[in-house]
């Protein structure tokens, strides 16, 4: 019946029915497709900028941290000094420290007192001081500028193996009978044994508790208060600082802190939907050698989502704003049903200017949408094709660099080289010794896999004993002179650049004559924080046409044949492109003939200073 109603319906009615489908559908859609795409964007910013606020904070607790840890490493200062804390703990305040004083015990705990001042004085938030000695069973508690004192039943104190941080708790007197005139504080507590050099036997431990002021300051930038949770918690659920005042000095038992502690990595995020909670969770790991603690944000979907939702609601009042006025104007724009047509055409002109990154927005299911279909999902398989060719380009010159250096077993040559090394020593051959060591740190560096980036000093030092291995080969022949910058020592570049440079000079300019044969590597560092590698000869060089060839080799992107001729061109091109991979665009390698003969090869890598991944 309804077939037969709309068929009798005019042509002008069946349109406007038509049109009102096609008006209300796209902006239904439209307000989907913005509402989502307004939470995709809001999520990506609240990972990328808690991820941020995150380690920003997770660096600023270490920083503080090390401060405090590295206060309560003052008492090892000056430990061969009568005076000095660590020697007063050493002879257990005996009398020996003072044998010519009669009131030695009291003078002792004065100069006691002192020390542990000096160490209170040093962080404004450190609150009480308790130092334990082990040979008394004493302890020593500073606070409010006095020292109290008391001795403990045997074995009723265990001291701690090693530097740890308890947890957030309320201050006490470590089992000393003192009357505390004020309200006990919040503190978190350093706990330090203290050894008798060099060996595990305990002295005393040192115990500092500290103020959560700093702390919560630090932190309270991290997060939005009355929106936000956030909490900072050991590893074992012990609440340090928190949004939420009542949990603080508590364990989390929360099944979502168990998913935090098991994450497989570091820092992270992960949504959880929960009685208690219901949003996404960022978490950051702050750990030393003497403390594991995650710094974790709770964000709930109704605050994460907020602008989201009040977005949607504005489109969808706009939306039926212009559906309103759509209804009058749809007889008036039937003609833009090629409009889908006209929007692909434009796409193509695009594609064929070279912008392969078009994004084709049409969604009809009619046979412009199955070819602008056809046409999306060809651009994306281009688009992946020149992304897997990059990458297998990438990791072809990765294998190449591991296959160099892994073409002998590197270990058992290694070993074996210790053993000859070891046999010329013995019988006095010290030539032998220093040639079989200078390989040996050959096989030493490339053994070392897992750097892929060094110190130029250290890039230097494996050239040097190749070269002490070339100079025995051609004694009086060969003069090596090394210009380094000293600035330029510490600068971290691509692991075996200049070895292949050196071993061009040998391989083809190497030239034997009455003259020394001269071999010259200088470093430098420009103004700007440049930094400019020369390795230059005096060999027989090269034509200018094979000159010309080299720089038409390096000028270009695709692969070159590997043979023979082309063995120079092949370790210049991977030297440039290592360096790029290292510093982008910016590197640079260029050549040249020197007169009268020679050759000379030229690395430059601007404002190698400022690159933060070196």
């Amino acid at each position: 019946m309804t077939t037969t109603l709309f068929k009798n319906t005019t042509i002008r009615k069946k349109m406007m029915i038509l049109f009102l489908i096609a008006t209300i559908l796209p902006i239904a859609a439209s307000i989907a497709i913005s509402y989502h795409q307004t939470k995709s964007s809001i999520t990506k910013e609240a990972i990328s900028k808690n991820n941020r606020l995150l380690a920003l904070g997770g660096t600023n607790i270490i920083n503080y941290m090390n401060n405090i840890n590295q206060k309560s490493l003052a008492v090892y200062n000056s430990m061969n000094v009568p005076r000095s804390l660590y020697y007063i703990l050493e002879h257990n305040m005996e009398n020996e420290v003072f044998p010519n004083q009669i009131s030695d015990v009291i003078q002792n705990r004065n100069l006691l007192k002192d020390h542990l001042y000096n160490i209170y004085q040093s962080v404004q938030e450190f609150y009480k001081i308790r130092l334990y000695v082990a040979g008394q069973n004493t302890s020593y508690l500073l606070w409010n500028d006095d020292i109290k004192v008391g001795k403990h039943q045997n074995g009723s104190i265990a001291m701690a193996s090693k530097t740890y941080i308890e947890p957030t708790h309320l201050s006490h007197n470590y089992g000393l009978s003192i009357k505390s005139p004020v309200k006990e504080e919040q503190v978190f507590t350093l706990h330090r044994p203290i050894f008798l050099a060099p060996s595990d036997v305990q002295l005393a431990e040192l115990t500092i508790d500290v103020k959560t002021s700093v702390l919560n300051d630090l932190n309270r930038q991290l997060y939005d208060a009355g929106h936000e949770n956030f909490y900072l918690v050991d590893a074992d659920g012990g609440v340090l600082i928190s949004s939420d005042e009542a949990q603080i000095g508590k364990r989390l038992v929360s099944e979502w802190f168990h998913t935090v502690r098991n994450a497989s990595t570091t820092k992270g995020h992960f949504d959880w939907d929960g009685n208690a909670f219901s949003g996404m969770i960022f978490y950051q790991q702050v750990k030393t050698n003497y403390m594991n603690w995650y710094l974790i944000k709770q964000t709930p979907n109704s605050h994460l989502y907020a602008t989201a939702n009040e977005t949607a609601l504005i489109n969808t009042w706009v939306g039926a704003a212009f559906l309103a006025i759509a209804v009058i104007a749809l007889l008036l724009i039937s003609y833009r049903f090629t409009k889908p047509l006209l929007a692909l055409i434009g796409y193509v002109n695009k594609i064929d200017s070279g912008n392969l990154n078009v994004q084709i927005d049409i969604q009809s299911n009619d046979e412009i949408g199955l070819l602008a279909k056809r046409f999306r999902s060809m651009m994306q398989t281009i688009n992946n094709l020149i992304l897997k060719e990059y990458r297998l380009e990438l990791a072809n010159k990765t294998i190449q660099l591991k296959a160099l250096q892994a073409q002998v077993n590197p270990h058992f040559l290694y070993n074996a080289l210790q053993s000859v090394g070891t046999v010329a020593l013995q019988h006095g051959n010290m030539k032998v010794y220093q040639l079989v060591t200078s390989l040996g740190k050959m096989m030493r560096y490339q053994m070392d896999m897992a750097d892929v980036g060094v110190e130029l000093s250290r890039e230097l030092d494996y050239v040097q004993a190749y070269l002490d291995l070339q100079k025995e080969r051609f004694d009086s022949s060969l003069d090596i002179i090394l210009m380094i910058d000293e600035r330029t020592r510490s600068i971290r570049l691509p692991k075996m650049i200049l070895q292949p440079l050196v071993e061009n000079f040998f391989k083809h300019g190497f030239l034997p004559s009455e003259q020394p044969a001269k071999l010259v590597i200088a470093s430098s560092l420009g103004d700007d924080g440049a930094l400019t590698i020369v390795v230059s000869d005096n060999g027989k060089g090269i034509s200018a046409a094979r000159m010309a060839e080299l720089n038409r080799l390096l000028m270009q992107d695709h692969e070159v044949e590997h043979d023979e001729e082309e063995g120079l061109a092949i370790g210049l091109r991977n030297i440039l492109f290592r360096l790029r991979l290292y510093f982008k665009q910016d590197a640079a390698l260029s050549i040249q003939h020197l007169h009268p003969h020679g050759f000379s090869v030229t690395l430059h890598i601007p404002h190698v200073l400022e690159d933060p991944s070196l």
